[in-house]
């Protein structure tokens, strides 16, 4: 090899090398500024955290003196920004909320319960009160908590979790995590059992009447498939909630709770299409009365492939109910129930009072809907209680659909959809 190749290789060689260390050494700076990033994201949301849950605690605290009901409305409003806020920075450290779920779901019931509170336009009743501190209490207990921890931060005995070290499976830092301090304490927290009309609440439902027994729930899924009890072979059991029982027969699956068939399934291949849209909804009205399905209205349809999907919605005191819904798939090649469900359909009568007329709920609208269209219906609230409602529906000026429900039992505004 000559002497000039060899100084071109050697100086190619020097410049490679030069080249990767400096790579190597911009990749391990990047590296560093993207750690202290982290850390220093976890470190503000743990101190919004903290800042959250002070607040919050604070707010309630001011609940048990509330006697007026716009300073009510005033506390439930903050209580529920704090509560939303505290979540949402919760949610930022580097470890799951799954991993603190009584801490996180505390957040969440307290924000709920507050935001269901809110626009009562009235005092709080004296449970409510003692709810409200009672949360107060649990509030500053965990506000407590977590300042002490900050102060522990603070003098490195514990240390923030990183999501560095778990991704990279690497040897423990030095320091208790403070994941590990959280969930110790959430060991031992306590939720604070809440009655009231929301998502979260504990009030006791009334017992529906008529539950069925095991053999009565064995003859209900004989009765639906149309077939004797002995053709049916049970599948799985459920012993908690409703007891739920599945049984087959044949190519078809059906559960059963305590109240009455809840959904059907079948596996078998729909042959070629031969009935029309219409002809499939009659079909399905037919199945749904022989099951003994009535005063329902439909409230959609559509085809795939060989199926006719309709939802069907139940209509007391002549008001559409469009929460309560019986969903069933109509297979087009011979008219059969191919699937169905009823999990969101309640079979007992609603006990509700509509106190006004609809010129009445009228009232609760603004002049420029004065005009709007009407129709009575029967909302579900968060917690699942039926709400008589009017709702009223019209263009606004800027080309939206306003959608304003109206309470029929107390003429006050219940729900407002734009779109």
């Amino acid at each position: 090899m000559r002497k000039k190749t060899k100084i071109l290789l050697s100086s190619y060689l020097s410049v490679l090398i030069l080249s990767l260390a400096l790579y190597a050494w911009a990749g391990q700076w990047g590296l560093g500024w993207y750690r202290r990033t982290a850390n220093e994201s976890a470190a503000l949301a743990y101190e919004e955290t903290v800042r959250s849950v002070q607040t919050l605690s604070a707010v309630l605290a001011q609940a048990p003196y509330a006697t007026d009901p716009e300073m009510c409305d005033r506390v439930c409003c903050e209580a529920y920004a704090c509560a939303a806020a505290a979540e949402s920075a919760m949610s930022t450290l580097p470890f799951s909320t799954w991993e603190l779920e009584q801490l996180s779901g505390f957040l969440n019931t307290a924000g709920d319960y507050a935001h269901a509170l809110c626009g009562q336009g009235q005092p709080f009743t004296e449970r409510q009160r003692r709810e409200l501190g009672e949360l107060a209490d649990s509030a500053g207990d965990f506000s407590d908590t977590l300042l002490d921890l900050r102060e522990q931060l603070h003098r490195a005995d514990v240390r923030m979790d990183s999501r560095e070290v778990r991704l990279r499976n690497v040897g423990e830092e030095p320091g208790v995590p403070l994941s590990e301090e959280l969930g110790a304490y959430e060991a031992g927290f306590a939720p604070v059992p809440l009655r009231y009309d929301g998502k979260y609440g504990t009030e006791e439902k009334k017992s529906s009447p008529g539950l069925l027994t095991e053999e009565e729930m064995l003859s209900a899924a004989a009765d639906f498939l149309g077939v004797e009890p002995s053709e049916l072979e049970q599948e799985a059991r459920s012993e908690s909630g409703d007891s739920r029982r599945c049984y087959r027969a044949g190519d078809r699956w059906l559960t059963v709770g305590r109240a009455g068939v809840e959904s059907m399934t079948s596996s078998r291949l729909v042959g070629e299409e031969k009935l029309s849209l219409p002809r499939a909804e009659a079909a399905a009205r037919r199945i749904l009365r022989q099951q003994g399905y009535e005063d329902l209205a439909l409230l959609s349809q559509e085809q795939q492939a060989c199926l006719a999907l309709f939802t069907f919605a139940r209509v007391q005191d002549q008001a559409l109910c469009p929460d309560c819904v019986l969903r069933l798939s109509i297979a087009l090649d011979d008219g059969s129930l191919y699937a169905f469900d009823a999990t969101d359909y309640d079979p007992q009568p609603y006990d509700l009072r509509w106190e006004l007329e609809e010129d009445a709920a009228r009232n609760a609208l603004p002049a420029s809907l004065s005009d709007a269209e009407c129709s009575p219906m029967i909302l579900r609230s968060p917690g699942g209680e039926p709400v008589p409602c009017f709702v009223f529906s019209a263009k606004a000026e800027d080309g939206n659909t306003v959608e304003i429900s109206v309470r029929a039992d107390t003429g006050r505004q219940y729900r407002i959809r734009v779109g």
